[in-house]
């Protein structure tokens, strides 16, 4: 019963008649690459004290965003006979039946192409770190590495972006970095414990499937605190300052006490609520609180 609650709150899973280019846009897992998009567009605004030229901002932002979208789909295509078993994801466009594998793989290899060359022509650092977070998302699907490999991959959106205004290992890259490489097991791992049974069925025994609920719960309270430690230590250590540093320990709390209350919980409807939580209420936000300090200590 909880999980077909949860399915039922979830947009992949409903049934309508889609156009063909619905169809190939959804199959770019749009949210998702909103997300990305939102994050990398951010990094590009932070990473100098000097405002960055709305020309180049907006070939950043292009590179960000059809590689981003291209990386998803492309695991879209790689995922699509584990998504075809799974209760969560069989509403997908490739499962349905409604994108080919064929022209999906064409479309997102094109976009991810685009996406390099824009970024070859900002930096060549921008490409290296492109090219490494697609590496990183597309090796080694549903492997006990597929998450840690997925921290790599979903920092690419804040490197290309940061490194295309920046071409420097800072402070404030690493530990942003390290911000984005503790979120993604927390985040990604409290989904696979709300769709326990569906990742059984679906064969994939990896962490944390084969191991208890109430032991990943805890696990995600020990990430959530150590998300509450670095970004403060991003207070700290750079200059952001008062904005971002309220916001940051206002929604890194609400995390900590989200699993406080899984784990007392001990529901799926709990995990999956976290799961939602640590997605554009923590990430989204804390970006934005990021940009927002930046901004208004640019104008003091």
């Amino acid at each position: 019963m909880l999980i077909s609650s949860l399915v039922s709150t979830n947009p992949d899973s409903t049934s309508w008649t889609e156009s063909p280019i619905i169809c190939y846009l959804r199959v770019l897992k749009l949210r998702e690459t909103a997300l990305l998009a939102l994050i990398g567009a951010c990094s590009a605004i932070i990473a100098d004290v000097n405002p960055i030229p709305w020309t180049r901002f907006l070939w950043i932002f292009i590179a960000v965003l059809l590689g981003s979208a291209g990386a998803n789909g492309i695991t879209n295509y790689m995922d699509r006979d584990i998504d075809a078993l799974m209760r969560r994801t069989q509403g997908r466009m490739l499962p349905r039946g409604l994108a080919k594998p064929t022209p999906t793989l064409a479309w997102c290899l094109i976009l991810v192409a685009i996406a390099l060359l824009i970024a070859l022509a900002l930096h060549p650092y921008c490409f290296f770190a492109g090219s490494i977070a697609l590496a990183s998302a597309v090796i080694a699907r549903k492997t006990w590495a597929t998450h840690f490999l997925g921290s790599v991959a979903s920092n690419g959106p804040v490197f290309v972006a940061w490194l295309a205004v920046d071409p420097r290992l800072s402070t404030a890259l690493l530990l942003i970095g390290a911000l984005i490489a503790i979120w993604v097991p927390l985040h990604v791992w409290n989904l696979m414990i709300a769709f326990r049974n569906d990742y059984i069925r679906a064969n994939v025994n990896i962490f944390p499937i084969h191991r208890t609920a109430y032991y990943t719960r805890w696990v995600s309270l020990v990430l959530a605190i150590a998300l509450w430690s670095a970004g403060n230590l991003l207070w700290i250590l750079t200059p952001f300052g008062i904005i971002y540093a309220t916001v940051a320990n206002g929604i890194s709390i609400m995390m900590i006490v989200a699993c406080i209350q899984m784990i007392n919980q001990g529901s799926s409807i709990a995990s999956y609520r976290l799961f939602n939580l640590s997605t554009y209420p923590f990430l989204g936000v804390t970006f934005l609180a990021l940009t927002a300090d930046h901004v208004i200590r640019g104008l003091v």
